[in-house]
């Protein structure tokens, strides 16, 4: 099982490292060609793709669970087509809404600034259009995701990232307007579209429409009555992100909507990766029926994120000044704090309990992830307004990082209540850990103060603190053998180097 979980996973690493070096070539070009104002007019528009949170009913994760249970029968082809026309149904009246008040939702919810405006209406109608294709392909990823195919949705992603970003690199480059950005999207947009439905039906076959107008309603509710719970926590979350975007927008202005928009594409290419490494818990958990196992897995997986997460961040804290100044002309101790405070925060306490999110979503529990998103926004609200006259722009990063924490204290309710677990085993384990942290981060930081180039420590502190780490772990024991065996293959050499460098004896 965590074989199978290894090898879906591993899939995303290809992805990952092109996005991540499109990202860091195109958002400074974006920047130093067009001017930060207009990328956070950028960052503002893209918000259009928040109207698939109040289309998409939560349907992509209600079919792949379907799938996942049913397997290929007639059935999981009604839910298959059902899915598409409910999902492409809700989408285009939100659509049409949205470009009939078009210029309402630019200058007075957004705050686009006027001499924009032009540009920002074609990007914005481009990208309503963009979407239409993004919703209607979810069902085809669902289909791939059900049947364990996952590393094929992660390639198809991988080659729409690198069309996505190269596309706009293209226009930038070529000396068109923001509106041109939008053109790259959606021809990137159909690109992935084809691709990845052609693929499904590779993959599924055919789907067969006997007895569909007799079945129709019931399986329409059967995924309603799970999507919509998903759908809710979804629409709670447009609060989260986009509407801080909004505040920031009006509080501070386009400048600075750039700037934390930065700081969120950092955290999504981590998010991303990091999705595509646990993602293929889900369709396992989802079928899953014996409660220890289902215990073990939860557990096993967060406990071994923590153990890698944690000198990520240590080493990401000691590089991003230096990294942000080779890229970045302007506002860099902006982008260095916003970058590492939302990445950070995203690693140690969003992505570590991903497990018990997807158990909550796979086994019936969706409703509880409605709070987890409230208690998201109820803390960023508040904590941004509390904070807002003492650190101004900074009360956003503050903001987001305190209503993480909250949402993962509430995970690991959720994780005591119903699978009886939680990450770590014992305080000491939890004293093992962060001693580790420090201790590798303040070593980290004190070579960095002396180190004479940027490239020095963009090449030294990764590797001091991955070693300083290393030895850590295996002076407290906190890998065994068997936990080496379990993600990198029983007696592999990869295996044996691992065992050799983190385990005693």
């Amino acid at each position: 099982m965590r074989a199978e979980l290894t090898k879906n996973s591993l899939s995303g690493v290809a992805q990952f490292l092109i996005s991540t070096v499109l990202v860091f070539i195109t958002i400074p070009a974006f920047v130093r060609i067009l001017g930060p104002e207009a990328y956070g007019v950028f960052s503002l528009v893209s918000l259009a793709g928040s109207v698939n949170i109040f289309a998409n009913l939560g349907l992509n994760a209600s079919l792949v669970r379907c799938l996942s249970q049913q397997g290929k029968t007639v059935e999981s082809d009604h839910d298959i087509i059902l899915n598409l026309v409910l999902s492409v149904g809700v989408l285009i009246p939100v659509t049409v809404f949205a470009v009939v008040f078009r210029d309402a939702i630019l200058l007075h919810v957004l705050s686009v600034p006027v001499q924009f405006f032009h540009d920002a209406e074609w990007l914005f109608l481009l990208l309503l259009l963009s979407n239409v294709f993004v919703v209607a392909g979810q069902a085809f990823t669902g289909i791939l995701d059900s049947l364990q195919k996952i590393y094929l949705t992660n390639l198809i992603q991988a080659a729409n990232n690198i069309l996505y970003w190269a596309f706009i690199l293209g226009v930038l480059l070529l000396g068109y307007s923001l509106a041109s950005v939008g053109v790259a999207i959606l021809a990137s947009t159909l690109v992935w579209f084809s691709m990845v439905a052609v693929t499904a039906y590779r993959a599924w076959g055919g789907l067969s429409l006997q007895g569909l107008r007799l079945n129709a309603l019931r399986a329409a509710k059967k995924q309603l009555r799970y999507g919509v719970q998903i759908y809710a926590g979804g629409l709670v979350g447009f609060f989260y992100e986009p509407f801080t975007k909004i505040l920031v927008s009006r509080f501070f202005g386009v400048n600075e909507v750039g700037v934390f928009d930065i700081g969120l594409r950092a955290r999504n290419l981590i998010m991303g990766f990091a999705g595509k490494l646990v993602y293929p818990l889900f369709p396992i958990l989802s079928r899953l029926d014996d409660t220890s196992k289902v215990r073990s897995l939860v557990h096993d997986v967060e406990q071994k994120t923590f153990l890698v997460v944690m000198p990520i961040v240590a080493i990401l804290v000691i590089t991003i000044k230096p990294i942000t100044t080779v890229f970045f002309y302007t506002n860099v101790d902006a982008i260095s704090i916003t970058v590492a405070s939302i990445v950070s925060a995203y690693l140690l306490f969003s992505f570590t309990v991903i497990p018990i999110y997807q158990f909550l979503i796979a086994r019936g529990y969706a409703s509880r992830t409605i709070v987890i998103q409230a208690i998201n926004v109820l803390f960023n609200a508040v904590a941004f307004f509390v904070c807002l006259p003492f650190f101004g722009y900074f009360a956003t990063v503050i903001a987001n990082a305190i209503a993480i924490l909250a949402s993962w204290i509430l995970s690991l309710y959720y994780q005591k209540r119903y699978v009886d677990s939680l990450i770590f085993d014992s305080v000491n384990q939890v004293v093992a850990m962060t001693s580790s942290f420090l201790i590798a981060f303040v070593f980290g930081y004190s070579i960095s103060a002396i180190l004479p180039s940027t490239l020095w420590k963009l090449v030294v502190i990764p590797v001091q603190v991955i070693l300083c780490t290393a030895l850590l772990y295996r002076s407290f024991s906190l890998l065994t053998a068997d936990d080496i065996f379990r993600y990198l293959g029983n007696r592999t050499l990869l295996s044996r180097v691992s065992i050799w460098i983190l385990c005693k004896g």
